[in-house]
């Protein structure tokens, strides 16, 4: 990414006012005093390109009043009536042009004009495209410019957890964080000033994508293989019970099936029987016996004769004993299901109190820590009054019995209502399998008793017929035909089990093949060169906190350490001798102090710290520009004074000479070296780079249209 030019347009009160520069494509210097507006042109050249948010506001809200509210010139204010910036970018060959309003009537600070043309340095026209930003889907459909502005930079941004677990792009306005520094706030971090979007160890994965390590196709396909088990999961257990259901119905049973996905399943050897009277047959075996009854009763039927007194009774007495367990077992079920509706109700009762107990406990601890923050007594387990001891317990203090912690009831109470979750599930598969018990036993009864009443039927009745050998076969024959379908349904519920194994050892057998560490061997490696480039920049710009080959590249957070401890910034005064050997480094100090070997969070200066920053900041470029790292860093850094903390004069220079021999980076410094002439002249000795001289203000009236 190369940005040509920059053009403010500001109507006043008084007429004309404005800015116009071109860039060169390495370093580039805008000088000038403090107050001339150095910081106006770096915001105004975020503004153009939607970062504002890196300000720490969106639209106008983040710029100065120099480009929305009024201008001062001879010590004169102009009030603002209507402004505009105008920034022509070049990437990989391609040109545009875009103009974004600060202030305007009609006009929306959330549009964006591009016209694909250099429209700056060649006066160039083409059409206009228009193209939203800071709404919804301004980074996810076409018409959105971050969606247009990913494309035109040609980068692909990767799916990164949220804090809530669900994937959300990787923002633009993350990946310019590690580009674009604004002045205030930019020197306070590695990367500062990130806007707030809920992801999740923002920093981290910004270097990553930077440097372009394989972390994020690894992690989708991880993702993927999560996403796949998850669906296996829920599709087995939904067909396992499913098929638990279908099969009570039946009167049935079956073995050789897991309620959780098996990639060892076998169809072949899931087995369906049924007991009856005691005895256990096979489906096959079941079948084959009733077919036989109904043959029975057909030849019976046939011969036309009047069925035995003696036979019709041992019949009656037979039904009239299944119809008494059928009862038994129907009024037993009912019986089961009340319970465990009562089971649900407690379960929901439990899991609101257990939920309300939690809150209480958690909204406890909040105040405890805010009291610790103000050094409040309660804070500490004492009476502000007595001073004596007090335990964090929402119960009665008088009792003598001990009480858990607030952080122990806060595990507890978590642990019980996963408990709780896991309980309710349960239940309400019972319930539906004790549903669908009920049912089977209440057809079992209806037709028991239906069976009763042709028997009893035949018996005081004198015709040849015989009603309830007729009504035993029409039942032989629906209950044959219900088991003929359920046997087609379970065909089918068996071979998606099966499909549902392979799917599964498909799944754990590609996992089996995922690197076992986050980061793969190529990925340290192209660390390993970070951590080298590191420590190269931070020995050239005269870094002298620590002893720069005890400084180690911790890869678990892409932080600089010195013997695990973070190298940081820290205001003395909030160090306490106490606490200084085992809290993060630095001390700020001035760069004329006393320096040595020792104790590094009292030996790193603050302006050391910022030397870290330009450290991290270019060794993230030098990295993913490297011949053997395919990077996707755009190859520009915008800096607003980087020589913060009374940096010293030859720390400047060598940053300026590192930046300028970078051949493929973009360099933008703001810079006003102390007002002072000679500084300027010792920072940018024997450095080339392209001057951007401000007068006393860089917004000064026009009146040749800023040279175009």
């Amino acid at each position: 990414m190369y940005i040509k030019a920059i053009k403010i347009d500001i109507q006043t009160t008084s007429g004309p006012f404005g800015f116009f520069t071109t860039f060169n494509r390495n370093l580039n210097i805008i000088r000038g005093r403090n107050s001339a507006g150095k910081s106006t042109i770096v915001h105004a050249i975020m503004y153009a390109i939607g970062m504002e948010e890196l300000l720490g506001a969106q639209n106008e809200n983040a710029l100065t009043y120099a480009l929305k509210d009024h201008l001062e010139h001879e010590n004169i204010k102009h009030a603002i009536r209507s402004s505009k910036v105008t920034i022509e970018i070049e990437n990989k060959g391609k040109t545009i042009t875009a103009t974004r309003s600060v202030k305007e009537d009609g006009l929306s600070t959330k549009l964006i004009q591009i016209q694909e043309c250099s429209g700056l340095t060649e006066r160039q026209t083409a059409p206009t495209l228009y193209k939203f930003l800071h709404d919804g889907g301004s980074a996810k459909i076409e018409e959105g410019f971050y969606t247009y502005f990913e494309k035109f930079l040609g980068l692909t941004l990767p799916l990164v957890p949220k804090t809530n677990g669900k994937p959300e792009k990787l923002y633009l306005q993350y990946v310019f964080a590690a580009m674009m520094v604004e002045q205030k706030r930019g020197w306070t971090d590695y990367i500062a000033n990130l806007p707030y979007f809920g992801i999740r160890d923002a920093r981290i994965k910004i270097v990553d994508f930077l440097v372009g390590t394989d972390v994020f196709e690894t992690d989708a396909k991880r993702d993927i293989l999560d996403q796949e088990a998850k669906s296996i999961h829920e599709e087995w257990q939904i067909s396992y019970r499913t098929l638990v259901t279908e099969t009570l119905k039946q009167g049935l049973q079956f073995s050789d099936i897991s309620k959780n996905p098996n990639p060892d399943f076998k169809a072949e050897l899931v087995a369906f029987h049924k007991t009856t009277e005691g005895i256990t047959e096979s489906i096959s075996e079941y079948r084959a016996r009733k077919v036989g009854e109904h043959e029975i009763i057909g030849l019976k039927l046939t011969q036309q004769g009047e069925a035995p007194t003696q036979e019709l009774t041992q019949s009656i007495d037979k039904h009239t004993s299944e119809l008494e367990r059928f009862t038994v077992a129907y009024e037993t079920c009912l019986g089961n299901l009340a319970l465990l509706r009562v089971n649900t109700t407690s379960n929901r009762l439990n899991t609101k109190q257990a939920r309300d107990e939690l809150t209480k406990n958690q909204a406890a601890q909040k105040l405890i820590k805010f009291g610790a923050s103000l050094s409040l007594s309660t804070a500490e387990n004492s009476c502000p009054a007595c001073h004596q001891a007090i335990g964090h317990s929402l119960v009665d203090l008088h009792e003598s019995t001990p009480h858990m912690d607030i952080g122990t009831n806060i595990d507890y109470l978590s642990a019980q209502l996963r408990m709780l979750e896991r309980e309710r599930g349960g239940i309400d598969q019972s319930i539906k399998e004790a549903e669908a018990l009920k049912d089977q036993l209440a057809k079992n009864i209806a037709a028991t008793k239906s069976a009763l009443r042709a028997l009893r039927s035949d018996l005081t009745s004198n015709s040849s017929v015989s009603k309830s050998g007729i009504r035993l076969q029409l039942q032989i024959e629906m209950e044959l035909e219900e088991l003929s379908k359920f046997e087609a349904y379970s065909d089918q519920v068996l071979d998606a089990f099966e499909q549902l194994a392979n799917r599964f050892h498909e799944n754990q057998k590609s996992r089996a093949q995922m690197p076992r560490t986050h980061y793969s061997d190529s990925d340290f490696a192209k660390y390993r060169l970070f951590e080298k480039m590191f420590r190269a920049n931070i020995s050239a710009f005269d870094y002298h906190s620590a002893a720069i080959e005890d400084i180690e590249f911790n890869k678990e957070n892409l932080l600089p350490y010195l013997a695990k401890i973070e190298l940081r910034e820290i205001n003395e005064r909030s160090v306490t001798s106490a606490s200084v050997a085992s809290t993060t480094p630095v001390v700020a100090r001035s760069d004329d102090a006393p320096k040595g070997k020792g104790n590094i969070a009292r030996e790193s200066s603050a302006s050391d710290f910022v030397r870290l920053i330009w450290s991290y900041l270019l060794s993230i470029y030098q990295t993913s520009a490297h011949p053997t790292v395919n990077g996707n860093h755009l190859g520009i850094l915008l800096l607003d004074e980087p020589g913060q903390h009374s940096m010293a004069t030859k720390s400047q220079q060598a940053l300026f000479q590192l930046l300028s021999s970078e051949t493929g980076l973009q360099s933008i410094v703001a810079a006003s070296f102390d007002d002072s002439e000679a500084t300027y002249k010792e920072a940018t000795s024997n450095v080339q780079f392209k001057l951007i001289q401000l007068g006393d203000k860089s917004i000064s009236p026009v009146t040749d249209d800023l040279g175009i």
